[in-house]
């Protein structure tokens, strides 16, 4: 893919981008959670807004659901939230005005697919609550794909 093709899907526009990982179980959110505390990303984890410690198995985030919880993952630059909304699917968001280039869209585009390899499932990226478009699809074993989407192809 060419930075030039597809730079335009991180302008500002006002939205988030959203990252999704569908038809997920507990075990996919604790698969996911131990990867990433594997890697050299900043984890911060917020319960009504004030930092704690990050519970060491997903169903403890999932058991409370009175409290508002977030996990900020900063990807050396990269920053990324979690909001754990529902327990059938990973959500992640960020804000596209924070890939200004190719080499930042790679750091995007190498979460997704390794979480599509350790989960062994498709991952998404579509603008903000648009999960139904995907602008870049990573299927394991067939890799990245972007796909135009309907607001920007040409008629």
């Amino acid at each position: 893919m060419n930075w030039d093709d597809y730079k335009n899907e991180f302008d500002a526009d006002g939205g988030l981008r959203d990252i999704y990982v569908k038809d997920t179980s507990l075990k996919d959110w604790q698969r996911f959670m131990d990867y990433l505390r594997k890697t050299e990303a900043r984890l911060e984890y917020f319960v009504d807004n004030e930092v704690q410690a990050l519970p060491a198995e997903i169903d403890e985030i999932f058991q409370n659901r009175e409290h508002a919880r977030l996990l900020s993952i900063d990807l050396g630059g990269v920053s990324l939230n979690c909001d754990f909304f529902v327990l059938d699917q990973i959500e992640l968001d960020f804000d596209p005005c924070n890939i200004r280039s190719e080499a930042q869209a790679n750091v995007v585009f190498r979460l997704m697919s390794t979480v599509a390899r350790v989960l062994d499932k498709v991952v998404i990226l579509t603008y903000e609550n648009e999960s139904q478009q995907p602008v870049f699809k990573y299927q394991p074993g067939k890799g990245l794909e972007y796909l135009a989407p309907k607001k920007y192809s040409v008629s």
